[in-house]
């Protein structure tokens, strides 16, 4: 975990300093600059948001997935109360006396 951090760390401060020094040595004007900079903002905000939402889809797609699975597994491993009694009869006076007996 702080191997990832400290890769991601140093990941943004070297895009960052590539940054600053390309716009440092470029040849064009502060104006050129900044509306190409303003460009490349709404192209990655307009990427990281489609991004975001086909994760988002994805990661809702996984979950129901896994849902059914568990609701699956259940469904298998505990029977059917109804069914499994259905076959049990009892006589009025058995009856009478469970109830007594269990309450």
């Amino acid at each position: 975990m702080k191997r990832g951090i400290g890769t991601l760390l140093i990941g943004s401060a070297a895009f960052a300093g590539g940054i600053i020094a390309g716009l440092l040595l470029t040849p064009k004007s502060g104006r050129e600059n900044r509306e190409l900079i303003n460009e490349y903002g709404k192209e990655t905000k307009n990427w990281l948001r489609e991004k975001g939402q086909q994760i988002k889809t994805d990661g809702e797609k996984r979950i129901d997935k896994v849902s059914k699975g568990i609701r699956k597994t259940v469904k298998e491993a505990v029977p059917d109360l109804y069914e499994a009694t259905e076959n049990l009869h009892f006589s009025e006076e058995e009856e009478v006396e469970e109830i007594t007996k269990n309450g």
